[in-house]
């Protein structure tokens, strides 16, 4: 599909937004159901907490690989078929994840089911091009909104299903719900046919021209990365301090606490209107205070929730503000590649996430909670300093 010219673009319903927005949320929710299911998963399979928590450590690292390998195919492939031929991959690995047993078959499971959950990582640039011009942060936004909401909604249906039934009910409920869904996003995408003059090879060389031709794409994608390796590294360990003493939660309590998130809806939106109006720098800078300050009530988590609860707010919605402002950056580099450029971003994004998840679980085990909170804050203090000098290389360009 040639790209439409941005006077030709006209504004997309509100109705396919809407639609865009759940499937973001239906399919990067999946990602996360097995935060709240730690304990539980351990004592199903009778597994050790650290070989259960791995399975949010191969969770990301599915969901990096499909970045890595499946989106950049995006500006090459008819987008819909990819869509539902990935949310039907997912699908059939959640219910084959349900019906897991062993370990092996347990982590293969998860990173197959996550390895196809990156439909929405092929929908949002998709959404960010045949938007106009002035609207394209906007809907960046509300699309991202739903990618939060699905997230934070996962959680909790994960907790509650998986206390009124099983772990395993999560993700066979999960596999049948988004095949029904795959069904309705055949029938309501629109049909595009892939750029011309691009091969798959040609498509792989690109990324590695445009992270070596862009040094700003890089430096946006390792400042997101550290601010999400923050938000895994609490959402990670909040089943280790809920799930303990003196809290002793049951996975749904956990799943509803969870659902502080919420939170990260208001501000995505709010980052891209923001960001539409050219205020780039002021949305940086409150997100950078947030992340960074928001070590301090989570310092405090074992002993007081709301405390701990204002620290998660801090950091949920400085993440995902972050996250916005971040892709809209991005994407102003190459209107034609933004699937690709997506896909640079967004796999070092999502490193960053495996990295958090995996600090938090061996930081946990090893040196308790503050462990947890010093890793926090050094990855804060890196996106201080890239994000600093990335302002001040834009201003100067």
């Amino acid at each position: 599909m040639s790209l439409p010219k941005p006077e030709t673009v006209r504004p997309l319903s509100s109705q396919f937004v809407l639609l865009m927005a759940i499937a973001c949320g239906l399919c990067a929710g999946s990602a996360y159901f097995n935060q709240p299911l730690i304990y539980s998963i351990e004592k199903s399979l009778r597994i050790s907490t650290s070989q259960a928590g791995l399975t949010v450590v191969l969770a990301q690292i599915g969901y990096v690989l499909g970045l890595m390998l499946l989106v950049p195919l995006g500006d090459f492939l008819n987008k819909r078929k990819l869509v539902v031929s990935l949310m039907v991959f997912a699908a059939l690995s959640q219910i084959l994840l349900s019906f897991s047993t062993t370990l092996s078959t347990l982590y293969l499971f998860t990173l197959c089911a996550t390895f196809g959950a990156i439909s929405a990582q092929v929908l949002i640039p998709f959404a960010s091009t045949i938007s106009p011009p002035e609207s394209s942060a906007a809907t960046v936004g509300k699309l991202m909104s739903g990618l939060v909401m699905g997230i934070i909604l996962s959680r909790t249906f994960a907790g509650f299903v998986s206390t009124y039934w099983s772990w395993e009910g999560v993700y066979l409920s999960s596999g049948i719900i988004t095949l029904m869904f795959a069904i309705v996003m055949w029938k309501k995408l629109p049909n595009t046919e892939p750029q011309t003059g691009l091969t798959i090879s040609s498509i792989y060389r690109s990324l590695f021209v445009l992270a070596r031709n862009n040094p700003h794409l890089i430096r946006r994608a390792c400042a997101g990365a550290l601010g999400f390796g923050i938000l895994s590294m609490v959402f990670t360990s909040m089943t280790f301090v809920l799930g303990n003493a003196p809290y002793d939660f049951s996975d749904f309590e956990i799943g509803l606490f969870g659902l502080l998130g919420v939170i990260g809806i208001y501000s995505s939106s709010w980052s891209g209107k923001t960001v539409g109006q050219g205020k780039e720098n002021l949305v940086a800078k409150l997100c950078i205070f947030l992340m960074l300050f928001s070590c301090i009530p989570l310092f405090f988590a074992q002993q007081n929730i709301w405390v701990y609860a204002l620290g998660v707010l801090m950091s949920y919605f400085g993440l995902t503000a972050f996250h916005v402002l971040n892709q809209n950056l991005v994407y102003r580099i190459d209107l034609k590649a933004r699937s690709r450029i997506n896909a640079v971003y967004m796999t070092i994004y999502f490193s960053g996430a495996a990295l958090g998840s995996l600090g938090a679980v061996y930081a946990w085990e090893h040196l308790g909670w503050m462990g947890c909170v010093a890793l926090g804050l050094g990855f804060s203090i890196g996106i201080l300093l890239i994000d600093r000098f990335d302002f001040k290389r834009m201003q100067k360009a």
